[in-house]
């Protein structure tokens, strides 16, 4: 293995050199990790979070790559499995590894709901889709429960503990808890000490949180549909601190189901509509 003096050093070489163009890109060198390959894969995942490499272009060659990261091909081209595998780069005959367009591969991309001159067949689609991402947190999230009940540990109750105690404060100040929201479901996955289901849960977080915000929204707070939520959520907690599995994951699965029921009456109520008006017609 290099030396730590020569990552340190080659850490500040600019390894974009590979890139079409004349664009330089800095990465930062791996230092003394407990994986060589997982800290590679963490530093390139940095940089094509960071928007260093746009996509479509091509990322630089193995070698240089491993030169500026202090480290062997072997690690970089493992590192670059993982990114294929998590869809942030593709592969192309004689080009080499090229950032991929995650909007194009997302496997959870989720639609917004219709709204101001949406056309009711787009309506429709837009909730159909949402009512899609819901029924997968269902299914999901209640799962998680259960298991997180049968498997939690004190700390594991203390980290759920903490979100709940956040949402208190967002609903106290009427402010978006979306984000703490996250963090109570991510939570409780991770309490399951599944590390595929808490990835799984993390990878499509932020799916999921565009399916929570209309709980905290102006009319979330306006209809009590806040309130109820968050009810739901200590419930929970008090299920999964008690280790009753099954009232952990029946209160998840109800909890989700509000959310479900409301897109069902957007759908039904749109459907009334264009029978009276096909009758009127």
């Amino acid at each position: 293995m290099l030396s730590d003096n020569f990552v340190f050093e080659r850490g500040l070489i600019h390894a974009a050199e590979g890139l079409s163009g004349s664009a330089r890109a800095p990465l930062n060198a791996v230092a003394r990790p407990q994986s060589l390959a997982d800290e590679t894969y963490r530093q390139l995942l940095m940089q094509l979070e960071m928007g260093l490499w746009q996509v479509g272009s091509k990322l630089p060659p193995e070698m240089a790559l491993a030169e500026s990261l202090g480290v062997s091909r072997p690690v970089v081209r493992e590192a670059l499995a993982r990114l294929k595998a998590d869809g942030r780069i593709e592969t192309r005959q004689g080009s080499g590894a090229v950032v991929a367009d995650r909007n194009k591969i997302a496997a959870f991309r989720f639609a917004k709901s219709g709204g101001v001159g949406t056309t009711e067949p787009e309506a429709d689609a837009a909730d159909i889709a949402e009512r899609e991402m819901l029924e997968l947190r269902q299914i999901v999230e209640s799962g998680a429960a259960e298991l997180a009940a049968k498997r939690r540990t004190d700390a594991d109750v203390a980290a759920i503990h903490a979100a709940v105690d956040a949402m208190d404060g967002a609903l106290e100040k009427k402010s978006d808890g979306s984000d703490v929201d996250d963090a109570f479901h991510n939570a409780i996955a991770a309490a399951t000490h599944n590390a595929q289901l808490t990835k799984f849960v993390e990878f499509v977080g932020a799916q999921f949180s565009a399916s929570r915000k209309a709980t905290w929204d102006k009319t979330g707070y306006g209809v009590g549909i806040t309130e109820v939520g968050q009810d739901d959520h200590r419930a929970i907690l008090k299920a999964i601190d008690g280790g009753d599995a099954a009232k952990a994951k029946r209160l998840s699965h109800a909890h989700v189901q509000r959310a479900i029921d409301r897109v069902n009456r957007r759908i039904d109520e749109r459907a009334v509509v264009v029978v009276v008006t096909d009758k009127k017609v």
